[in-house]
């Protein structure tokens, strides 16, 4: 029985003192954290909208780099518009209707992002996607982040934010 405890409390331990890198998604006017996502090196997650003036459908996709950075890797959009600039990042592709700046490489310590009804903000990972406008007041802000939380946070994230 003293073998039991013990490896459960190794356990216990263990679950305090292993970081696990997440990308996490905070509704700002309610300092409160809606998602919390386990990410490794390499994944992607998007953010997409309809433009506000040119009533067209745009995203940004951004990747988690080794060390764990979130970084705009490219952005997709129908046509040019208010605010959009002509060229960003290294290469530029038209294909299938869309337009897309890619290897923008543009490190995003902070991610902030005006949520609106309007707009649809949507989040997109692995796979499965995220009906933002739905989970915040219209208007509000929603940050995303990357962090290194203890095994122990991340399951209480995931077991609370279900």
């Amino acid at each position: 029985m003293k073998k039991y405890i013990f490896i459960v409390l190794i356990l216990i331990l263990l679950s305090f003192l292993i970081n696990v890198p997440v990308l996490t998604l905070e509704h700002f006017q309610k300092d409160s954290i809606i998602m919390t996502f386990k990410v490794d090196e390499n994944d992607e997650f998007i953010v997409k909208w309809i433009h506000s003036v040119e009533l067209t459908p745009w995203e940004e996709i951004f990747r988690i780099d080794s060390e764990n950075n979130i970084i705009l890797d490219r952005t997709r959009f129908q046509q040019f518009g208010a605010g959009v600039p002509d060229f960003a990042g290294k290469t530029v592709e038209v294909k299938d209707g869309y337009i897309t700046y890619g290897e923008i490489n543009q490190k995003m310590p902070l991610l902030p992002y005006g949520i609106s009804d309007f707009a649809k903000h949507t989040f997109v990972f692995k796979s499965k996607e995220y009906e933002l406008y739905k989970l915040v007041e219209d208007g509000d802000r929603i940050n995303f982040y990357t962090e290194r939380i203890s095994l122990i946070q991340y399951l209480y994230r995931k077991i609370i934010l279900r």
